[in-house]
């Protein structure tokens, strides 16, 4: 898998997936925007990015939920390297919510970082994306074969996504852009973190339920994220891979 010259934007690229993908893009000479909102895990990968490549990629530190944010991704891309190849749409949050909720703001949350800005930066991308018959990865985690209690906003979002991926696919193919997905199962990132868990306990959660299904190590998920988004298999548009160990979750 080639992608030199090409220009890759990697959203969520501070830590798990997206630092794995973006790290593994770089050994494959592709030129990068990373976009993350922790800016020494951001400097990290950046750096590990052109110990690879040789080449600097472009560090955003951004909410890409704020007004403009997902402008600016494309705008300073572009600026900088004049086209856009891949887009991998891989920042995502994930909290405990449910209807019994006081409000709506967790979804509201969730609705907007793991929907609306794959959906926006797809938008603004598409001009630039249809220039280089370029594709869009996105990841979203929705091959598990039970219902997980406390988890409906997460769950509503990212099957909004694997429906967006679908659609989106046919919507583009006849510009010559393709969309796919990798679906993933239960990955070592910060997902948990988020959850206000300490380390100790991510390790616990992690053990408990490697002995139901498989952990996967965010640089595995990296590989195929690399393989959905190269010309090795150039009619692959509108598939959702799934990643999972053939376990299911919980």
């Amino acid at each position: 898998m080639d992608f030199t010259n090409k220009v890759v934007i990697v959203t969520g690229a501070s830590s798990g997936i997206g630092a794995a993908s973006a790290i593994l893009f770089a050994k494959h000479g592709a030129r990068l925007t990373l976009i993350g909102r922790d800016e020494q895990r951001l400097q990290n990968v950046a750096e590990k990015c052109q110990a690879a490549s040789g080449l600097p990629p472009l560090c955003l530190r951004l909410d890409l939920t704020a007004n403009g944010s997902c402008a600016e991704v494309i705008t300073k891309t572009v600026a900088t390297f004049e086209r856009i190849d891949v887009l991998v749409n891989c920042a995502a949050k994930m909290l405990i919510g449910s209807l019994f909720d006081d409000s709506i703001d967790t979804f509201d949350e969730m609705l907007d970082i793991n929907l609306r800005v794959p959906y926006k930066l797809t938008h603004l991308a598409l001009p630039y994306l249809i220039k280089t018959k370029g594709n869009i990865v996105n990841l979203h985690a929705t091959k598990y074969a039970k219902v997980v209690h406390g988890f409906l906003p997460f769950t509503i979002t990212k099957s909004g996504l694997e429906r967006f991926t679908r659609s989106a696919a046919v919507e583009l193919s006849s510009e010559g852009v393709r969309m796919n997905a990798v679906q993933p199962g239960l990955t070592k990132t910060n997902i948990l973190a988020n959850l206000a868990m300490e380390k100790d306990e991510m390790e616990f959660a992690y053990g408990m339920l490697a002995s139901k299904m498989k952990v996967l190590d965010p640089e595995e998920v990296a590989k195929m994220v690399l393989f959905v988004a190269s010309d090795v298999c150039p009619n692959l548009n509108g598939a959702e891979i799934g990643l999972t160990g053939a376990s299911s979750f919980l």
